[in-house]
């Protein structure tokens, strides 16, 4: 490095280094030791000694940048600062609204709201479809498994409506009055934004009423989580409801002791999009898979016997005389059913680590509102119960999770559709017995004596135990609902265009009685000028809302809207709206006024407000009646004393500062918002085209199935073809005798004159006649199907006129009738 390189170091930047060291000699006394230049030995004739030695003089172009970098970071870090909290200057403010899109706000703020109503359009259609496939889909499996009565097929078919437009019904008379729709518009705007009159509700109406009023407030007033706004607004209800719950118990354990609200309004929650859209990732595969097993899991030693009776009587068609009512302790003592325990044993671990292993590793994937409300209860728990166990809550934790939203799509699949076919018997009970090991597991406990069959599972409980305590410790660790989904209050004072509900006439009405019967208890008598009293005195002008039938499917788009709102603006700030009307009109002058000039000289004030309306003024005469506006405005405000002209308006300024920058944060939540609903509007009308395709493949498949049976029989069967449609004639005595009739009401001198007649004209549908001398004098029906079950659910008889009819032994001689 030579002279010449650093010839160029400014004489300001001399100016700092010489003020750095005076101020160093004056203000510090530095006890370091003076580095001591060695002297040059050799030395050029043309060299300038003046100049430090190169590596003084890096280090000094170092402490110089360092002092630069140092200098930008405080100014950046200052800027900010006046940036976050609104000190900006009418240039800064023209910088921000002119790097923002050109395109109008409105706009986006419009078509969002016509995503929305489009999204719960198709939403309720794809539900249209999805009902009417799985119709069809039973409707198939009935036709080809039980090989059914194809009349009763066809008739069912009929049942396959296409929906209702809503273009076709005449406006409801609920809401034919203007202003009576305004009122419900302002009710339901109140119930969705103030969660307090929501959470008190809920503890006020009868219990056969809960599921109505739940779907009504989760699944209506908050739809289906297609917007952040509608998820802060249900969290908070959430909230609520829980700190009032935890005020109403003695511990913790009450949680899972009591049918308390929060957990139904819990299980509401978990049949939104996000919940079944877990569980159909995660748990769906898992329950397939064990489903389409033919397995028995069933544990209790006495029921393993009877149905090892059972097989072997429909196996050979002979009735055991074996006692089938024995005790746990005798049935053991059977090889074969000590065997077979074991081995259902091991089954049931398996498939049990299958389901721990699916919930642990979707830890990420678990809803973020679930997570969110278990970290409530964790939290408000801890502190309302101090003398509570870590254990014990978590004990809570584990309850909502697994018995309140895991267990219930466990074993009942189909509320969730997560599975595509019908659940036999058997493998529910195999679920039902999974869902209580797990509970147990997920319950920190044990089986005990009242559960003897369980013991065997003990031991993989209890190796698992330490697995769920981590689980349900990371379950919690989530952040705010502000920060994750990016709303706070001032997101719904800003918003421009009013939410949109679509709501059912029947839960207008119930929503509307309830309220009206359980107002003293929502609102104390002496608050006459609460919200809610003022709205519901309005609704009882146009008189009680009409008893309309639950099956009314009839549905209307509500506007809600705060009718408050202006009352506000009217008696605690009458300024507030001309104080938003100014800043509105501020912000699209500024906008479409050329950039100011920045300030070269730090020490000249920058041009205030009303000097930069002066020339704008004098620039463009087009201006001056805005202008004038804005201006004769400002001097209402200072009448409000909402700004004064005594700092040239800089509060005023500050707050159209602040209108500018969270503008733009609502600008960017927006643009994600779009997206999300564009892409959630595309999915759901590529399911809906998949839908339609199956629903064509499916008909057609149940046309060519009625059309093959129908052919075949139509064809004229021979007695040495093989084919056994019967008839099969039998006497009384001959069906006792074989164990199939067990009791009857005929009178013995009767039996003997009695001769039945089996035939069958379709496969799996038996006609059973009685004759006399000929004549019929009873005829009854018998479906394989309806045996099956019968005999699934453990019922040995059945009961028909006049007679009764072993189960077992039925099934036994059809299948060797017709079937072998």
């Amino acid at each position: 490095m030579n002279k010449e390189e650093y010839s160029d170091v400014s004489d300001s930047e001399s100016e700092e280094v010489h003020e750095a060291n005076n101020h160093n000699e004056h203000e510090e006394e530095d006890d370091t030791p003076e580095i001591v230049v060695p002297e040059r030995k050799f030395l050029k004739e043309d060299e300038d000694y003046s100049v430090p030695f190169p590596v003084m003089r890096e280090c000094l172009v170092l402490l110089l940048q360092s002092r630069r970098i140092l200098r930008d970071m405080m100014y950046y870090r200052f800027k900010m600062d006046r940036f976050l909290s609104g000190n900006l200057s009418v240039f800064e403010i023209q910088n921000l609204l002119h790097s923002q899109r050109e395109d109008k706000e409105s706009d986006w703020i419009a078509e969002i709201q016509e995503l929305k109503r489009n999204l719960v359009s198709e939403v309720r259609r794809n539900h249209t479809l999805e009902r009417d496939l799985n119709r069809l889909d039973k409707r198939i499996a009935l036709l080809i498994k039980n090989r059914g009565n194809i009349q009763d097929v066809l008739a069912d078919k009929a049942g396959l409506k296409a929906p209702k437009h809503k273009g076709d019904q005449k406006k409801p008379e609920l809401i034919n009055d203007p202003k009576k729709l305004e009122a419900y518009q302002n009710l339901f705007y109140l119930l969705q934004t103030e969660p307090k009159y929501l959470a008190g509700l809920v503890y006020l109406i009868q219990p056969e009423q809960m599921e109505s009023f739940l779907g009504t407030v989760i699944l209506t007033l908050f739809g289906d989580a297609f917007t952040p706004r509608e998820e802060f607004l249900l969290l908070s209800l959430y909230r609520l409801s829980i700190q009032k719950e935890m005020a109403n118990i003695a511990t913790v354990g009450d949680f899972l002791k009591a049918d308390t609200v929060v957990p139904k309004m819990i299980i509401t929650y978990n049949k939104r999009k996000q919940g079944t859209d877990y569980l159909k990732a995660v748990i769906g595969p898992i329950l397939s898979n064990v489903i389409k097993q033919e397995l028995n899991l069933e544990l209790k030693p006495n029921l393993v016997y009877a149905a090892i009776i059972s097989e072997q009587e429909i196996r050979t068609g002979e009735k055991s005389t074996l006692d089938r009512n024995v005790s746990h302790e005798k049935a053991l003592e059977v090889p074969e059913v000590t065997k077979t325990i074991k081995a259902r044993v091991d089954q049931l671990i398996s498939i049990c680590e299958q389901f721990l292993d699916g919930i642990i590793s979707s830890l990420n994937r678990l809803p973020y509102g679930i997570r969110w409300i278990c970290k409530q209860i964790y939290q408000i728990a801890e502190k309302n119960f101090t003398k509570s166990t870590q254990d014990e809550i978590l004990k809570v934790i584990g309850y909502f999770i697994y018995y309140r939203f895991i267990q219930v799509a466990m074993v009942s699949p189909e509320e969730y559709d997560l599975v595509g076919r019908e659940i036999h018997p058997t493998a529910r009970k195999n679920l039902i017995n999974v869902s209580k090991v797990l509970q147990a597991l997920f319950n920190f406990a044990q089986f005990g004596s009242s559960e003897k069959h369980f013991m065997p599972l003990n031991g993989w409980i209890t190796s698992h135990m330490g697995d769920i305590k981590n689980y349900l410790q990371e379950i919690i660790e989530v952040g705010e609902p502000e920060d994750y989904l990016q709303v706070d209050k001032y997101m719904e004072l800003t918003q421009k265009t009013k939410p949109v509900i679509i709501i059912s006439l029947p839960e207008i009405c119930n929503t509307h009685q309830l309220i009206s019967k359980n107002l003293d208890s929502l609102v104390a008598k002496g608050e006459k000028d609460d919200p809610m009293r003022i709205i519901m005195k309005e609704l009882d002008e146009f008189g009680p809302p009409p008893d309309i039938a639950a099956d009314d499917d009839r549905e209307v788009q509500l506007t809600l809207s705060n009718k408050f709102q202006k009352t506000i603006e009217e008696e605690l700030s009458p300024g507030e709206s001309l104080l938003s009307q100014t800043k509105e009109m501020v912000i699209s002058l500024l906008r479409a006024l050329p950039t100011l000039p920045e300030q070269k000289d730090q020490s000249d004030e920058p041009p205030n407000l009303v000097d930069v309306l002066n020339k704008a003024r004098q620039a463009d005469p087009s201006l001056e009646p805005e202008i004038k506006k804005i201006l004769d405005n400002l001097k209402k405000l200072e009448e409000y004393n909402l700004t004064t002209s005594a700092d040239n308006y800089s509060s005023f300024l500050k707050a159209v500062a602040l209108e500018v920058v969270n503008r733009a944060e609502i600008r960017e939540q927006q643009k994600k918002e779009k997206q999300r609903l564009t892409t959630s509007l595309n999915n759901l009308r590529k399911h809906q085209k998949y839908l339609n395709e199956q629903i064509a493949q499916y008909n057609q498949y149940l046309q060519d199935c009625r059309l093959k049976h129908y052919q075949n029989k139509s064809k004229k069967k021979k007695k040495g073809d093989g084919a056994k449609v019967g008839p099969f004639k039998f006497s009384f005595s001959e069906l006792h005798k074989k164990g199939v009739i067990v009791d009857s009401e005929v009178p013995q001198i009767t039996r003997k004159k009695i001769k039945f007649v089996i035939s069958s004209d379709t496969v799996g549908v038996f006609d059973v006649s009685a004759k006399m001398a000929g004549i019929d004098v009873q005829t009854m029906r018998l479906e394989l199907d309806d045996l099956l079950e019968l005999n699934s659910i453990g019922t040995t008889t059945l009961e028909l006129d006049q007679i009764t009819l072993d189960v077992n032994m039925t099934i036994h001689l059809l299948n060797k009738l017709f079937l072998y």
